[in-house]
């Protein structure tokens, strides 16, 4: 949940840098929407596995399964986590006015412990 609130931030931040002439690459707005849309797929997932858990026989198989796919989503979210941070930090080089290293690092670390988070 923390997650897609981020990107929903990430979102109006860029929109904002876009109306301000900043340099937002078509990867940038990529990786977030897709971020957005994975986020949410593995909310889903997760609360389909466990509302499926009270099911008798198959319940905890079914469970078992949709896990191990939100698992896999939740992997992907992570590289692209990674992605993100990577082309934040290009988009910044890329404008007139680049923003400090030590801002790009504290991002990677918030983007790590969303990672941690995740798993």
């Amino acid at each position: 949940m923390i997650l897609f609130v981020y990107l929903i931030v990430v979102i109006v931040i860029m929109s904002k840098q876009k109306s301000e002439g900043k340099v937002v690459s078509g990867w940038t707005r990529f990786l977030v929407y897709s971020l957005l849309v994975l986020s949410l797929l593995s909310l889903l997932a997760s609360s389909l596995a466990v509302s499926l858990f009270s099911l008798p026989l198959l319940g905890f198989l079914l469970m078992a399964a949709i896990l191990e796919i939100a698992y896999f989503v939740r992997l992907v979210i992570a590289f692209g986590l990674v992605l993100l941070s990577l082309t934040l930090y290009l988009d910044s080089q890329k404008s007139q006015q680049p923003t400090p290293l030590s801002y790009h690092l504290l991002r990677f670390g918030f983007h790590i412990l969303l990672m941690f988070l995740m798993f």
